[in-house]
């Protein structure tokens, strides 16, 4: 049901906040990433094989954040828990599946029915949480190094830092960070499993292997901070924690692929 009274002005801000969001994200996508590439029909492209499937990991993480951030905007519209979940769900899955329809139309690209999916597991992950314990109890998360291999392509990795960040999945790596209950460790100090990939300056293997690049896939495990934890009587230090709580904290980690077990003092 939707609100009513002073509900319903919240509800049509928050709709109409979300609205300049998408719009600034649609720009800014397309001049970082569509500009260069001329615009065709709308079509679908099977992209599974392609980046060691970093991208669809990307796609799961961007719908968990954005139906986390829509939920809370909601929650302050109209304070209903179930139905906050429920509509920041629906929100995530609409924002991230909308750069389909820009993939749809570039020469590049194509429409990804396994990127849909990949948003709609995202959606339901965060879902799934927030109706069986009422919290989000394993949090995604992301960190980032610049590689090598993006000064290669640059204009498909990314041509500086911020670029690199978006189009690089060499250097990403995907969190999912959580409280063990049986393991004696502070609620604010975590386990984080990772998943990243590097050798990668083309989307398929066989594409890479013909330049002499093996593309590999790396696990992690590591010790995170669950930032939430902060206690604080004011909003708005808790709404400033939550952003950053999205990232992976530098930490020790070891990582385990396809050339053995590998320690790292640090890593993000």
């Amino acid at each position: 049901m939707l609100p009513s009274g002073p509900g319903k002005n919240r509800f049509n801000k928050v709709l109409i906040f979300s609205g300049v969001i998408y719009a600034i994200m649609m720009v800014g996508l397309s001049s970082i990433w569509y500009a260069p590439q001329w615009i065709s029909s709308f079509h679908f492209f099977n992209d599974l094989p392609e980046w060691k499937q970093m991208d669809k990991v990307a796609h799961f993480f961007w719908t968990f954040q954005v139906s986390a951030v829509a939920s809370r905007l909601m929650h302050w519209a109209k304070p209903d828990d179930k139905l906050s979940a429920r509509t920041g769900a629906i929100m995530g899955f609409l924002f991230v599946s909308g750069i389909e329809m820009a993939d749809g139309f570039s020469i590049a690209y194509g429409a990804s029915i396994f990127d849909i999916m990949a948003n709609a597991l995202g959606a339901i992950f965060f879902l799934g949480q927030r109706m069986l314990w009422k919290k989000i109890l394993v949090w995604p998360k992301f960190s980032f190094h610049p590689t090598a291999f993006a000064p290669m392509r640059p204009e498909v990795l990314g041509n500086g830092l911020f670029e690199e960040i978006v189009k690089d999945y060499n250097g990403q790596t995907f969190w999912y960070s959580f409280h063990l209950p049986w393991i004696p460790l502070p609620r604010w100090l975590t386990v984080a499993v990772g998943i990243g990939a590097d050798g990668m300056i083309y989307g398929r293997d066989h594409e890479n292997a013909a330049v002499h690049f093996t593309p590999d896939r790396k696990y992690f495990i590591s010790l995170d901070l669950d930032l939430s934890h902060i206690q604080s009587s004011s909003k708005f230090v808790k709404a400033l924690c939550y952003i950053p709580n999205i990232i992976k904290v530098p930490a020790p980690a070891v990582e385990v692929s396809s050339q053995g077990v590998r320690f790292h003092p640090i890593y993000f």
